[in-house]
């Protein structure tokens, strides 16, 4: 079993920058609520929360749990960008499905790149009943691996010219291993003939070229007059020259519409990948074209939706949200009449405190024709000041109160 451990500062700025701050409570589509830093626990209608607060509970509430379930089911030991990638994956999908998940297998079996790669997997959303790319979490899941494979000592040099990589020809491919191959790098024997090299990819192109042009003509392409060149090296490619050349010889004295010359010769690079070969439609059974123009190519099956694109919104969903967070002007007109008696209230015992002590002061310079008359003025301050304190309180809390 891991080693106890806790999210590091960089792993907690991972999660944040990607869950976002929400300082009121919005509602999910499922029906709760959310808040903060991607809580969802204690989130209900009418909250609201600051970011220090909301840092505190992804801290110390939300992210312990994702921690405690990380150390007990991934068997295998952990470094500190492992750990946090993890922790930032888990939170995301559910520690359900984290816990059923390839990641959680395959680094219990010490795979830590095919752990990386099953993360891959869950950049997908259910979007209107259908299963769609979301950018949103393309760019987490790719942000979590990056984080994920980076060593703590630094990134690993791997010469390009030792390991090269190639392209994923399948699933089914991997698992059979038919496109695997072993390279063997060592020096070369003196007097080898050196192999033929293979086509690349603007070879490729002129020999397509050719095929075309001699379906169209209904006969075999013609060979140059002059010797055939001696073969290229891998990295080289026919000159313009020798392509606009190789055309002539086949269309015959005709006149080419479009040679290439060395301001279109740049154009080359807009051409397919080495290794890729363009999609072509199927030709008919006889070997003749019905139109010269291609179709167009089918759109792609990989649907992303854009975060910035204008969203509808319901009707009925403004209604509710009108209704659960209540009128802006009612409101004011509601917190008006809480705290105008107070203000009233306060302001008769001010009245009451000033008229008391005028009171008490002209009694003491004039004679008391009566007993009661020595108690009128104190009394009149006294009640006047205690009114204007407890209004004035009550006043206070209603104005500062916050629906």
């Amino acid at each position: 079993m891991a080693r106890p451990m806790r999210t590091s500062a960089q792993g907690l700025e991972l999660i944040q920058s990607f869950e976002g701050f929400r300082p009121r409570a919005a509602r999910l589509p499922g029906g709760g609520w959310l808040i903060g830093y991607g809580h969802t626990a204690t989130a209900r209608a009418g909250l609201q929360i600051t970011p220090r607060d909301a840092a505190l509970i992804l801290r110390h509430h939300d992210l312990p749990r994702i921690e405690q379930q990380i150390a007990e089911q991934v068997l295998s030991p952990l470094s500190q960008n492992e750990f946090d990638a993890l922790v930032s994956f888990a939170f995301n999908i559910g520690p359900e499905a984290f816990a059923n998940s390839d990641v959680v297998a395959a680094l219990n079996a010490g795979d830590r790149a095919l752990a990386a790669n099953a993360m891959w997997a869950w950049r997908l959303a259910n979007i209107s009943g259908e299963l769609r790319v979301v950018d949103a979490l393309a760019r987490r899941r790719a942000a979590e691996i990056a984080h994920f494979l980076e060593h703590p000592a630094g990134r690993a040099a791997i010469p390009g010219a030792l390991v090269r990589p190639l392209a994923q020809q399948g699933h089914d491919d991997e698992e059979s291993g038919a496109g695997a191959s072993s390279v063997t790098i060592g020096p070369r024997v003196t007097g080898e003939t050196p192999a033929a090299a293979p086509e690349n990819s603007t070879q490729a192109a002129a020999r397509a070229v050719s095929e075309r042009i001699a379906r169209i003509l209904g006969e075999a392409p013609r060979q140059p007059a002059s010797p055939p060149p001696q073969p290229l090296a891998a990295s080289d490619g026919p000159t313009p020259e020798e392509i606009t050349d190789a055309v002539k010889a086949l269309v015959g004295d005709e006149p080419i519409a479009a040679p290439l010359t060395s301001a279109t010769a740049p154009q080359r690079a807009k051409g397919p990948p080495e290794g890729i070969e363009r999609r072509r439609m199927p030709r008919p059974a006889n070997g003749t074209t019905t139109d010269t123009a291609l179709p167009p190519l089918p759109p792609a099956e990989g649907v992303v939706v854009d975060d910035l694109e204008i969203v509808q919104v319901d009707q009925r969903d403004l209604e509710r949200a009108i209704q659960e967070n209540g009128d802006h002007d009612t409101t004011a007109v509601r917190n008006l009449g809480a705290w105008m008696p107070y203000a009233l209230l306060s302001g008769l015992g001010l009245v009451g405190l000033i008229a008391g002590v005028e009171r008490f002061i002209s009694q003491a310079a004039r004679p008391v024709l009566r007993g009661s008359d020595v108690y009128a003025g104190p009394v009149l301050a006294l009640g006047g000041g205690f009114l204007f304190l407890i209004a004035s309180y009550y006043l206070y809390r209603a104005m500062t109160r916050q629906d």
